[in-house]
């Protein structure tokens, strides 16, 4: 018989994961299908109740907007999730359900991609305070950025998060910055890395929600939201001469981790990177998509 890993999210129609995911469990060839549940946020305790009393479900993934508080409804969390505040990942142990977290793994991956071997930058501005940002937190402590700035349209919300971090890192250099535009370019300028980590972009008409101004060469940029040719954003730095990616490569890493966790297996990276590829080029006619965080999904 089959087992299960799900996806829950609300919405998640426009997931990519669910095409990778199966091409790793098809061509390692375990019988798990990989599905996808759209999971209100009124409806969040139901489903995880129903996920634990249903022993074909090994294991699921979480995304926008749950990745915060589907924690407290699980029976433990990692020291990781427990400092970062963001689960994005669940496994079973018996009839318990333990919340995990891989979008840190996939961010740092995706961040080391971006930086092919170049000395990390000291210093980040992280746009967003949802669980992306969180674990973009997570992994520039974990690279040894030592001066992040974070920012959201709600400023209460980032100081949260600065409030959060400073309890987990004490000597980490960490501030909540007011969402307007001349405070972002400024702080963009002073800063190596950006890293977008809110939900703009995932509908193509939005604008960048950094101006043109903030870009420059010598930056590394991260848009964890993923858009058929890159997002706006994207496509804004790389103008300006910085070098960016979306979430795709996020995605991707955040997935492989998921997957060796459920299985205890090495995920077979090139067989879901094709199937990723084959699944975003189809989906060319859709809107962007912000798992993953790449986050997932």
């Amino acid at each position: 018989m089959s087992k299960r890993i799900v996806l829950l999210g609300h919405p998640v129609k426009q997931s990519l994961s669910p095409a990778f995911q199966q091409a790793a469990f098809d061509h390692v060839g375990l019988p798990v299908r990989y599905e996808v549940m759209d999971v209100p946020p009124k409806e969040l305790a139901a489903a995880v109740a129903a996920l634990r009393a249903d022993a074909d479900v090994i294991g699921a993934n979480v995304t926008i907007p749950h990745k915060e508080t589907i924690g407290a409804l699980l029976d433990s969390v990692t020291e990781e999730c427990a400092s970062i505040g963001a689960v994005n990942t669940i496994t079973r142990a018996g009839s318990r359900l333990v919340g995990r977290n891989t979008d840190v793994a996939g961010l740092r991956g995706s961040l080391d991609a971006l930086l092919d071997g170049r000395r990390m930058p000291r210093a980040a501005l992280i746009l967003g305070a949802g669980g992306a940002a969180r674990a973009a937190v997570a992994a520039l402590v974990g690279a040894a950025v030592g001066q992040i700035s974070i920012t959201n349209r709600h400023l209460r919300r980032a100081e949260q998060v600065v409030a959060a971090a400073q309890k987990s890192w004490p000597h980490l250099a960490i501030r909540a910055v007011p969402w307007h535009e001349s405070i972002l370019v400024e702080e963009a300028a002073r800063v190596g890395i950006v890293i977008q980590a809110t939900s703009v972009g995932l509908d193509p008409n939005d604008a960048p929600a950094l101006p043109a101004a903030a870009f420059r060469e010598g930056q590394y940029v991260i848009d964890v939201v993923y858009a058929p040719g890159g997002t706006a954003l994207v496509r804004s730095a790389r103008a300006a001469g910085a070098e960016a990616t979306d979430g795709l490569e996020m995605l991707l890493l955040q997935g492989a981790a998921s997957f060796e966790l459920w299985t205890g297996r090495p995920a077979p990276i090139s067989i879901m990177r094709d199937a990723l590829a084959a699944a975003a080029a189809s989906s060319k006619e859709r809107k962007g998509s912000s798992e993953g965080l790449g986050g997932v999904k």
